[in-house]
């Protein structure tokens, strides 16, 4: 059921004494009870409606239930909080006074501010109707009467002559029947042709749908037939190679079982059951001194030849390493003598060409004494 708002008090004087913004720090008591003498901000104002103003709040037994439970939980923890700050006897303390030239100032520390005023904003519109639309409708224009009325009369079969005049309009009306009708026919006929051939074409389709199902069952059955024969063929071979299994099973079982008596008896005699003292103990006693020595002597000779073989890995490295220093020497001691034959063909040019100088200044100067 919806509930209609409606004012928890009656209307009063505006409160003269006002309680300060923010609550005072040297005072750690619970805070007062609002008794409706003095102003709050309208964001916790009990009497400002929250949520939608144009339609009603539904509120339900349930809802009504838990706002009281919340309500009482809340004062009982307001109270809880009191208690305790009232039992610690602890004071917080106090801003301290301004320095000389300053003085505080009481601002507003919530996250949102908001610009508060008693009056909302309000904006006057207004409307005027058309006032051409009230006139009554403008009669019709009538012109005065000018002139001499005259006036004649007509006979019968002065201006139309029925039979002269309907044969044409009975020609055209015949002529479009008659066409009318040619038309239905040709379209009645061209209609029973599209539903003569509209059969053919059925019985023709039939025909070839049950000669495509016929076809269609008989690959089917040719399918199943291979599918048969394939699993048929492959159970046949499964059959044969497990009784070649059974029968090569047999034939092993029967060899093994005949030689296994010999075989255990080797076996035994392998693995040191049966033995003679005598053999035993020369291998234990004394084969071990000789093996051992034997060893050691095998163990040197190892070494010897590894060594051996170290010395021709190293004299070989050194006379790879020799015949590389050899080649490049040989390579510098070709650039070099390149870079000397150069230097002496430069050198030999150069007095060719200064002696060719010579000559041509001596040649000058001769022609010049003799003219």
């Amino acid at each position: 059921m919806q509930e209609k708002y409606s004012y928890a008090s009656q209307p009063h004087a505006a409160p003269v004494k006002r309680r300060p913004k923010y609550r005072n720090e040297n005072d750690p008591g619970p805070p007062e009870p609002y008794d409706g003498n003095v102003s709050l901000n309208m964001m916790h104002d009990p009497r400002v409606v929250r949520g939608n103003t144009y339609a009603a709040k539904v509120m339900t037994s349930s809802v009504k239930q838990e706002q009281l439970h919340l309500q009482k939980e809340n004062s009982r923890r307001v109270k809880q909080e009191a208690t305790k700050r009232r039992n610690t006897n602890t004071v917080r303390v106090g801003t301290p006074p301004p320095v000389e030239g300053r003085v505080h100032m009481t601002i507003q520390t919530e996250n949102f501010l908001e610009d508060l005023t008693d009056k909302p904003a309000e904006v006057d519109a207004e409307t005027q109707t058309q006032a051409f639309m009230d006139r009554p409708v403008s009669p019709l224009f009538v012109a005065t009467k000018t002139g001499i009325d005259e006036q004649t009369q007509i006979e019968p079969g002065d201006l139309f002559d029925f039979d002269l005049e309907v044969e044409p309009i009975l020609e055209v009306l015949v002529g479009k029947t008659i066409h009318v009708s040619m038309l239905e026919l040709m379209q009645e006929e061209e209609l029973e042709n599209i539903r003569r051939e509209q059969e053919q074409f059925e019985a023709v389709r039939n025909i070839e749908l049950a000669e495509v199902q016929r076809l269609e069952a008989e690959a089917r059955r040719k399918a199943q037939e291979k599918d048969r024969r394939i699993a048929q063929e492959k159970q046949r071979v499964q059959d044969r190679i497990e009784l070649e299994e059974k029968i090569a099973a047999r034939a092993f079982s029967s060899q093994y079982l005949s030689t296994m008596h010999e075989g255990i008896m080797n076996d035994l005699m392998d693995d040191g059951f049966f033995f003679d003292p005598v053999k035993k103990e020369i291998e234990e006693s004394m084969m071990v001194e000789q093996i051992s020595g034997l060893r050691n002597r095998v163990e040197c000779y190892n070494i010897a030849q590894s060594l051996l073989e170290q010395l021709i890995l190293d004299a070989g490295a050194m006379a790879k390493s020799f015949q590389n220093r050899a080649e490049v020497a040989r390579v510098a001691r070709k650039e070099r003598e390149r870079k000397e034959a150069e230097a002496a063909a430069k050198a030999k040019a150069a007095e060719e060409a200064e002696a060719a100088k010579r000559a041509a200044e001596e040649a000058a100067a001769a022609e010049a004494e003799e003219e």
